[in-house]
C-alpha cells in the first residue's frame, strides 16, 4: 500500500491517545489527534481524513455534534466514522447508527486488535479498497509502530476509562 490511510483520532484522554498512537502502525496510518470536538471539526476540514475515530464524551463540542456536523452540514457520507466510547446503551448506539457511522467500539478497547478492526470497518464501507486492505492485513504488522513496540496487554487493559 503506497498511500497511507489518514486517520483523525478524536479523544480527550492523553493516555488513550498514546495507546491509539502506539497501536496504529505509522507505515499504514497517517494520524492526527484532536482533544475536543471543536479541534476535531477544524482538523477534519484541513486534514480530510479517510477514517475518524470519534469519542462521544468530549469537551467543548460533543462527539454527537461532530458527527452531525460532518454528516449533515458538510454532507460527507464517505468518510468512515467509527465511534470509540464507553457509552454502551442501545439508544446511544442506535442514535449514532442513524447518523451514518460505520462502526461502534466500546471502551475499554483491545488495542492489540484495533488496527485490524478499523481496517475491517473501512473495507466494508469502501469495497473497492477491500483488496488493498486485505493485502495490508496479510503482509504487515498492524499494531507495531516503527518507533515503538507493541502495546502490552496489561497497558491496553488499564487504559484510562471515561
Amino acid at each position: 500500500m503506497t498511500e497511507k490511510l489518514k486517520v483523525l483520532i478524536v479523544e480527550d484522554h492523553r493516555v488513550t491517545q498514546k495507546l491509539f498512537d502506539t497501536s496504529l502502525n505509522s507505515k499504514i496510518f497517517e494520524k492526527k489527534f484532536a482533544f475536543n470536538g471543536e479541534e476535531a471539526l477544524a482538523l477534519y476540514r484541513e486534514f480530510k481524513p479517510d477514517i475518524i475515530l470519534l469519542d462521544i464524551m468530549l469537551p467543548v463540542v460533543s462527539g454527537y455534534a461532530v458527527l452531525k456536523e460532518i454528516r449533515e452540514k458538510e454532507e460527507d457520507k464517505s468518510t468512515v466514522i467509527i465511534i470509540s466510547s464507553s457509552l454502551l446503551s442501545r439508544q446511544d448506539i442506535m442514535d449514532c447508527a442513524r447518523m451514518g457511522i460505520q462502526g461502534y467500539m466500546i471502551k475499554p478497547l483491545n488495542f492489540r486488535e484495533l488496527a485490524q478492526k478499523i481496517l475491517e470497518y473501512y473495507a466494508k464501507s469502501l469495497p473497492e479498497r477491500s483488496q488493498v486492505v486485505a493485502r495490508v492485513l496479510k503482509d504487515m504488522p498492524l499494531s507495531v509502530d516503527s518507533e515503538t513496540e507493541a502495546v502490552p496487554a496489561e497497558k491496553a487493559e488499564t487504559a484510562d476509562k471515561e
